[in-house]
């Protein structure tokens, strides 16, 4: 006889068998979809997640758009995948607007001691950031090894729990090390089916009371050397806004300019960054590892973005640096088409070089590499 019970509301802590009576979803596992109930249920148990090296929960830095949570893939060992088996969650997730499902998140409120059943907290409802829907992220994994995974930008819609025990911990302290990269397979990219569709429309969002956001330990902030990220998905024009297409613009910039570096023979990469005090994690868009050069990448040469570029360049350059390396790397502005006089000239005023695209395609500027 299944018992009737009062609708689930974000702060409300139930079994999952409560859960899945009014949302569905499977009986274990992390990512659980249900097409009856329209939703994609996401449960996060920090206790698993810090012995994978990562943290799910709110990041203490917010934009105008609001709060950010961030929520880790499935995958414990290797790395993660949107691909096969291996990738069903991961690409329930990143599917769930075209499929007509709901996000909601589930934290782990009690873990009793015998053989009673878990107890999950409700957040709420969420859909993915429309900028930037996930990003990769390099993590310490079992034997003090580095894996790959996909870490979702959730944005929560209506009303949700911002409890400061779901807080990611801010680093308290900034260090940088440097990690050689294993080459990031087309497995763990997006496949073209998996990310075809519109990214959801967040709702109006309620802002609640916010509770002071409590600071927890965490490991010691890294600048950690990664390799380079790549966006194969193609979003629909439709909903796509223009700062999700400036992602793609800058992402297809940057994946066309290494593949140039590349064939010269240069070692290419990024830098993932925690700053002390943070508890969000910067990423940079191109490291070329050979010449000790940070690229940053823009969508366009309008005033708006090179300044964008100058003042990210100047922000993380102070940590790329690497055991043989301590001193700041030269900086360039990657850019689709020349930019305006007077911005080349501001670059050049602060000893930033310059790469952009000419018309048939080919780099060109003070920076560019010669191709020989």
């Amino acid at each position: 006889m299944t018992t009737s019970l009062s609708p689930i509301v974000p702060g409300d802590v139930r079994t999952r068998a409560e859960i899945r009576q009014e949302f569905g979803g499977s009986p274990q596992g992390g990512i659980c979809p249900s097409d009856e109930k329209e939703s994609v249920n996401l449960y996060s148990d920090p206790t698993v997640g810090e012995q994978y090296g990562y943290y799910d929960g709110w990041l203490a830095e917010e934009d105008d758009q609001g709060p950010v949570f961030e929520y880790t893939g499935a995958g414990q060992v290797g790395d993660q995948t949107f691909d096969g088996a291996f990738g069903t969650g991961n690409r329930a997730i990143l599917r769930h607007a075209e499929q007509n499902r709901k996000l909601r998140v589930f934290v782990l409120a009690e873990k009793p001691k015998g053989d009673g059943p878990k107890k999950h907290r409700y957040v709420g409802i969420f859909s993915l950031d429309q900028a930037l829907p996930y990003v990769w992220r390099k993590v310490r994994g079992d034997n003090d090894t580095f894996r790959n995974v996909i870490v979702f930008r959730l944005r929560p819609d209506g009303e949700f729990e911002n409890s400061p025990k779901d807080a990611i911990p801010a680093a308290e302290e900034t260090a940088a090390e440097f990690v050689p990269f294993q080459p990031i397979l087309a497995s763990m990219l997006n496949s073209g089916p998996a990310t075809t569709g519109a990214l959801s429309l967040p709702k109006q969002r309620t802002k609640p009371k916010r509770n002071a956001t409590k600071k927890a330990p965490h490991a010691s902030t890294e600048g950690v050397f990664v390799a380079s990220e790549e966006f194969t998905t193609k979003m629909s024009l439709r909903a796509a806004t223009a700062a999700s297409i400036a992602v793609r613009r800058e992402a297809e910039l940057t994946k066309t300019y290494r593949a140039v570096l590349e064939s010269l023979g240069h070692e290419t990469g990024a830098f993932q960054i925690k700053v002390e005090g943070m508890s969000s994690t910067l990423r940079t868009d191109l490291y070329d590892a050979t010449d000790h050069v940070l690229y940053e990448a823009k969508g366009s040469g309008s005033r708006e973005d090179v300044r964008m570029a100058i003042g990210q360049l100047l922000d993380y350059s102070r940590y790329v640096k690497t055991p043989t390396r301590q001193h700041e790397p030269h900086m360039v502005v990657l850019l689709p088409a020349p930019p305006a006089a007077d911005m080349q000239a501001l670059l050049a005023h602060h000893r930033i070089g310059l790469v952009y695209q000419s018309d048939d395609g080919k780099f060109v500027g003070p920076d560019a590499p010669e191709l020989g």
